[in-house]
């Protein structure tokens, strides 16, 4: 199996995974919450957001090759194929750390997204944001931040990882 492959594979797991936590999860809750007060925000928000997902799952599962390329993670590995049963620690670190940042972002895109919503509705209701609310958009946006920064920078993270492994046995 080459990288490119492994990659696209790893891509279009990732977009089954969103679309199933997204059925489960995502649209239920916001359907939900919709239905507690119809009205043209609530009903454009969840056109929106369901035109969001369904975009984002397209790009996981029809377009997995042209992002492999735009993020380049087939780049900076020594070999051209993967064995699976011969993977060198760098690989892996790699590989974990794509894994990693795929589902941080995956996991917290849905939640972000909500929590746009609510920031909307409470401002056009003119209701104060509870303290609660802040450290969920807050804490949903970080973790998006840096599940992205994790996905585009995962080989310079990995090597990272690997000088601080090399300076931890000169040290024992």
């Amino acid at each position: 199996m080459t990288k490119r492959d492994l990659f696209v594979l790893i891509i279009k797991l990732f977009g089954l995974y969103m679309i199933a936590n997204s059925l489960f999860n995502w649209i239920t809750f916001n359907f939900s919450f919709a239905m507690r007060n119809i009205d043209l925000f609530s009903i454009l928000w969840m056109v929106i957001a369901l035109a969001i997902m369904v975009g984002l799952f397209v790009l996981l599962i029809f377009k997995s090759h042209k992002l492999v390329n735009l993020l380049k993670l087939d780049k900076n590995f020594d070999d051209e194929r993967v064995e699976i049963g011969n993977l060198n620690p760098s690989s892996i670190v790699k590989l974990a750390l794509i894994i990693i940042g795929g589902l941080m972002i995956i996991n917290n895109i849905p939640v972000f997204l909500s929590q746009i919503l609510f920031a909307f509705k409470r401002d056009s209701m003119g209701t104060e944001f509870h303290p609660n609310d802040y450290y969920n958009f807050i804490a949903s946006g970080i973790k998006v931040l840096v599940g992205t920064l994790i996905l585009t920078n995962y080989s310079a993270l990995s090597k990272r990882l690997k000088l601080k492994e090399k300076t931890d046995n000169l040290h024992q």
